[in-house]
Formats: C-alpha cells, structure tokens, sequence
C-alpha cells in the first residue's frame, strides 16, 4: 500500500476491504469522513483511517474452480 495525503493506493492485484463489515473498496480511496459504516450511523461521523482498512487479493483477479478447470480442459 502507498500513500499520497489522504489518498491511498492497493499494491498491484490487491483491494480495500474494510475491516469488521468487509465491505470491498476497491484499488484506492481518499479518506474522508464515513457517516454510515455497516448501515449504522456514525454520530459523531467516524473519521476513516489506513488501519481501517486491509488489502486483500482482487477477487475479479482470480477464477473459480470451474473457470479454472474449464481453462485447463481447454473447454469454452
């Protein structure tokens, strides 16, 4: 992970996923003020950090096992 000011940025094949709802974020985020997390309200807003959230690998980079088998196989 890199960070730019509050912008920070997945390493190569990796995603943000918040930690604790594990909802997926995408490649990068500009933190900011979150005023839902999880569907419930933050009062006061909660005010997101890196710690908040953790990378993990692209699920749109990875096949299922019948993708996979299908590729091996050599079927379409």
């Amino acid at each position: 992970m890199t960070q730019e000011s509050n912008h920070i940025i997945a390493d190569e094949g990796k995603v943000f996923r918040r930690i604790g709802t594990e909802d997926i974020y995408g490649k990068d985020i500009y933190l900011g003020y979150s005023y839902y997390i999880g569907g419930v309200l933050q009062d006061p807003p909660h005010g997101d950090i890196p710690e908040d959230f953790e990378e993990i690998d692209d699920p749109e980079d990875s096949f299922s096992d019948t993708e996979a088998l299908n590729i091996i196989l050599g079927n379409e």
